[in-house]
């Protein structure tokens, strides 16, 4: 049975759409194979979706969209197979679609009248016998003069049919041949569409700092080899799974840098800047050893501030004699104490000591995965290199807090990649999501100016830290 799209909600709710071709697009645009309401659907950009078959499997794929494609209520990045039944919504409260392939109408039988009653006839005559006995022999004669006819007719019309078949199935062919061609030239467009909108958002951006721009001029770049390709690839590039991986690849790229360009990471990580100090670990051969550390938790007399273990435990596994840290506005390091350390991952507790209780961060991001990946990120934290005052005394030092944009490049179980843009940051630097909730916590040694990744720690492990004060 041929698949379809029944719309549930919507300007153009209690219609069915069916799907006739390989490649099905859904917007709002007059080209769509499937097309919404152009003044009630507002949510559904022009060309919203693309639906297709591949391999005998159905499949969904969002085309770059301003408010997104949801299959059964979870918003899709990448391509996914459609099953029987599945619910489509094209942005967060726009129309509601149903994938159909199955005919699930139950179909009633039909009724079957009573029989009507027969009265008895009265016995016959000889003559009305005799008479009756003639015209149904009458009637015989014709019945068979008429078969014989119907079967001339018959052989005449099956001859004709045959000719007819060839016919049809010949436009049929060149019909099938026709539709095909157009799917293939559609879909094309479609991708030329989905191009040429790339190019135009990527172009539309501002950078704000020197790495970023160095990012989007590669990404208009990669746009335009995309559209070049794209252009000499002809129909048949919807096929090429490179092309479309390339695509889908300078989507999400132009995605993430959008989003990083229109935020202000100086605005999410303000609250949080007064809980962001310098941490000061010295050991007994001499050496110090410097990263930054924020606090998560506070009391009457001073509170919990998080930092990497690397400061608090050299390569030897020893712990350093003295462990102060420098809090914004202090007039002086504060000594403070080691209160947990984490067995296998790159976070550590202190203990700091101050009347009246620290300043802490705006808030912590528990959740699993603490951010979603291509999200902009703020990084705060002290910029290598940090110069010791030469007489060791800390209470002379001139420290300040630099804030870096990043995006989460990749969120995993274990580790958050942060590709950072800007100035450099130095491991135990806090990561601050967009709604100010710190995510992470840096772990590399400082980058090179300029920006590159950074391995940050997910908050989950420190919160098995903060457990064990309980």
């Amino acid at each position: 049975m041929t698949p379809r799209l029944a719309i549930l909600s919507g300007g153009r709710a209690g219609t069915v759409e069916p799907l006739t071709g390989a490649v099905s697009s859904v917007g709002r645009h007059p080209t769509c194979r499937v097309r919404l309401d152009a003044d009630q659907d507002t949510e559904v950009s022009n060309r919203h979706a693309v639906i297709q078959k591949k391999d005998s499997v159905w499949t969904v794929r969002d085309l770059g969209s301003i408010h997104g494609t949801y299959l059964n209520g979870t918003r899709i990045s990448e391509e996914q197979p459609l099953n029987d039944g599945d619910l489509l919504r094209l942005g967060a409260s726009g129309p509601e679609l149903q994938f159909l392939v199955s005919d699930r109408a139950q179909v009633a039988e039909p009724a079957r009248a009573p029989a009507a009653f027969q009265p008895a006839k009265p016995a016959l005559s000889a003559e009305e016998l005799n008479r009756i006995m003639e015209e149904e022999h009458a009637g015989q004669l014709a019945r068979e003069a008429a078969r014989a006819a119907h079967k001339r007719r018959l052989v005449r019309l099956v001859g004709s049919a045959a000719a007819a078949v060839l016919v049809v199935s010949a436009a049929l062919f060149f019909w099938r041949q026709q539709v095909a061609k157009r799917e293939a030239q559609e879909a094309h467009l479609l991708l030329l569409a989905t191009a040429d909108s790339l190019m135009a958002s990527v172009a539309e951006l501002q950078a704000v700092v020197p790495a970023m721009r160095a990012s989007l001029d590669s990404s208009r770049a990669a746009a335009s080899r995309l559209r070049a390709s794209l252009e000499a690839a002809g129909p048949g590039s919807l096929a090429s799974p490179g092309i479309m991986a390339r695509l889908d690849s300078a989507i999400t790229r132009e995605r993430d840098i959008a989003r990083a360009a229109e935020f202000d990471p100086a605005v999410v990580a303000a609250p949080s800047l007064p809980a962001v100090g310098l941490v000061i670990a010295q050991y007994a051969d001499g050496s110090t050893a410097l990263a930054t550390g924020f606090a998560v938790r506070r009391d009457g007399t001073g509170g919990v501030l998080l930092t990497t273990r690397r400061v608090v435990v050299d390569a030897q596994g020893n712990a350093p004699v003295q462990v102060l840290v420098l809090m914004p506005g202090a007039a002086r390091p504060i000594a403070a104490q080691i209160v947990a350390t984490h067995t296998t991952e790159d976070v550590s507790l202190l203990r700091v000591p101050l009347r009246g209780g620290i300043p802490v961060v705006q808030g912590l991001a528990w959740k699993e995965p603490p951010v979603a990946a291509g999200r902009p990120l703020a990084i705060v934290g002290h910029a290598p290199p940090i110069t010791p005052p030469p007489d060791g005394d800390w209470r002379k030092a001139t420290v300040s807090l630099t804030t870096a944009t990043g995006t989460a490049a990749r969120v995993a179980p274990g580790f958050i990649t942060v590709d950072g843009w800007g100035s450099s940051v130095g491991a135990g630097s806090p990561v601050i999501d967009a709604e100010g909730l710190v995510a992470g916590i840096i772990a590399t040694a400082a980058p090179s100016a300029g920006g590159r990744l950074y391995d940050a720690v997910p908050m989950k492990f420190a919160l098995e830290l903060l457990d064990q004060l309980q």
